[in-house]
């Protein structure tokens, strides 16, 4: 999986009224529209950076004073591609916390279908693999879906808790 075929996805399956978009921060969900500086970008660079977003600077500061004033503000300049795509359509992307799995049903299905494979898989073929994987699509029910969500709502409450929400 990459950016550009997440993306395509995203817009021709995924976004349909009233969708809910709750997603981690995989590299291909986090492709930002413009590079942000790091400390590898010249001086130069910097400067013309920062200028081109109306910050000012001095002539007299040195790279370091630069990249602290990028800190500063970089934060409002980081926009994801696929937000740009969602918003289109009217609807905002929830992002989880890193290292929160528990936070997101998909990856308790997912782990329902990897269970599926592991016990059905007897070949390791390719074909075969293939068919037990859409197999293992398939017996995903409704109801597991729901037991997935309200896991999610607990453990959400329970953090809740943690922070005094």
């Amino acid at each position: 999986m990459n950016g550009d075929h997440f993306e395509k996805w995203l817009e021709s399956v995924l976004l349909r009224k009233n969708s809910v978009i709750v997603m981690n921060n995989a590299s291909y969900h986090s492709v930002k529209m413009e590079k942000i500086l790091t400390t590898s970008w010249t001086k130069k660079s910097i400067q013309e950076w920062l200028s081109q977003k109306y910050i000012s600077w001095d002539k007299d500061m040195i790279k370091i004073e630069l990249l602290q004033k990028v800190s500063e503000v970089k934060h409002f300049y980081v926009i994801y591609r696929i937000e740009t795509i969602v918003e289109k359509y009217g609807h905002t992307i929830l992002r989880l916390p890193p290292y929160h799995r528990e936070l997101n049903p998909i990856e308790m299905i997912c782990s329902q279908i990897k269970g599926h494979v592991a016990r059905e898989n007897k070949t390791f073929k390719l074909n075969d693999v293939k068919k037990i994987i859409t197999q293992g699509i398939q017996r995903v029910t409704i109801d597991n879906w729901k037991k997935c969500i309200n896991h999610v709502t607990t453990k959400e409450k329970e953090c809740g808790k943690l922070v005094d929400l």
